[in-house]
């Protein structure tokens, strides 16, 4: 059956969703799997046995508590905040949804750059939002003045900025994510699910800037997306209001254990940072050495490429090899863009000889 007479005979869905293609992904199975910025560590296996044995201890026929106030209090503590400023999340994309709900009706704008995480487009658009874009610049950083123009318009209600921005590794500095939230009146997401990859947070600018949200994940460097957990922090009267529209026991007894756990660990997590760091720096070089590359210097755990050749030969060439990255050819400004995780050194290694016979092929 057609794809447009399927979602046509839907009832009862709102004609948004019904218009939608959905958030997708190309998942064949590679040895080689560089495509979603997962970290290439485990959580240490002496800690997951500490997770593991608290929750077996742990009466699992009961809801975990209401407010899991020794976790907020924990990451409050990490930030230097109080456990009010603090939500927990089944994944930070589930909050940044929250935000959504809470702040964003039909008809409202939504201020984003492009190109940028698709799911806030999607999320936008189911609430009845009307998406207003700003175009990266040429060398893929921020247009601030642009971004600052567009959000100090009266009927935005979000602006929703990824720094280190996925898929280009690009970033937004505090000092300009200042100026954006001092021009509207609306709220101000940052999500920094890579901050640990860069070491830049907007999280000081909390106490002078009441509309700031800062959205942070266990997925990346900390190696827990299997867990789905994450967080915000806000000033304590917007966290108080999107906590409404949070679903209850979000979170279930394990991850909550988990994320106890976890988010100590900081000699472990720059630890790991530090080597995809290295590795990231490494792979660049070894991009910009290959004949019609052009890889974008990155902040993050990935780098965006483009190539002077099709995309698809080139990421169905990686897939036969054994490599899967993520096209990215469909996003704004980024029609020949190829974005690869960075991932062990054998890994990254496999993606580049990989990638080198693809080209050597295409001769």
């Amino acid at each position: 059956m057609d794809q447009k007479l399927r979602n046509a005979d839907a009832p009862g869905v709102k004609s948004a969703v019904r218009a939608m293609s959905g958030y997708t992904l190309v998942q064949p199975d590679c040895p080689v799997k560089l495509n979603q910025n997962e970290c290439p560590f485990d959580v240490p296996a002496e800690l997951k046995r500490e997770i593991v044995d608290e929750a077996l201890a742990s009466n699992w026929g009961r809801y975990p508590s209401f407010v899991p106030g020794e976790v907020k209090a924990a990451i409050g503590e990490r930030h230097g905040l109080g456990p009010e400023h603090v939500l927990i999340g089944n994944g930070s994309n589930e909050l940044i949804q929250s935000i959504f709900q809470a702040a964003v009706s039909t008809g409202d704008a939504v201020v984003l750059p492009a190109p940028t995480f698709t799911l806030y487009a999607l999320m936008g658009r189911i609430s009845g939002a009307e998406i207003r874009t700003v175009h990266l610049k040429r060398d893929l950083s921020f247009d601030v003045d642009r971004l600052e123009e567009e959000s100090a318009q009266s009927d935005v209600r979000l602006v929703v900025l990824c720094s280190p921005n996925n898929p280009t590794g690009s970033m937004i500095s505090p000092e300009d994510t200042a100026r954006i939230a001092d021009a509207t009146a609306g709220l101000v997401v940052v999500d920094e699910a890579y901050f640990e990859f860069v070491g830049v947070s907007c999280i000081e600018l909390l106490e002078r800037h009441p509309n700031l949200v800062i959205t942070r994940t266990f997925s990346k460097a900390l190696g827990a997306a299997g867990l789905r957990l994450g967080y915000l922090v806000a000033d304590p009267a917007v966290a108080r209001e999107l906590e409404k529209v949070k679903l209850p026991y979000n979170v279930n007894i394990i991850s909550l254990i988990a994320a106890r756990k976890l988010i100590g660990q900081d000699a472990l997590i720059e630890e790991r940072a530090s080597m995809i760091r290295s590795e990231r720096q490494r792979v660049f070089e070894a991009l910009r050495g290959l004949p019609g590359i052009k890889p974008h210097p990155s902040h993050a755990n990935f780098i965006l490429f483009e190539a002077e050749r099709p995309v698809a030969g080139i990421f169905h060439g990686l897939i036969e090899r054994g490599v899967l990255i993520r096209d990215v050819s469909r996003y704004p400004m980024l029609e020949r863009g190829m974005r690869v995780t960075i991932g062990l050194p054998e890994e990254n290694d496999a993606f580049l000889e990989a990638l080198r016979e693809v080209l050597a092929t295409q001769d």
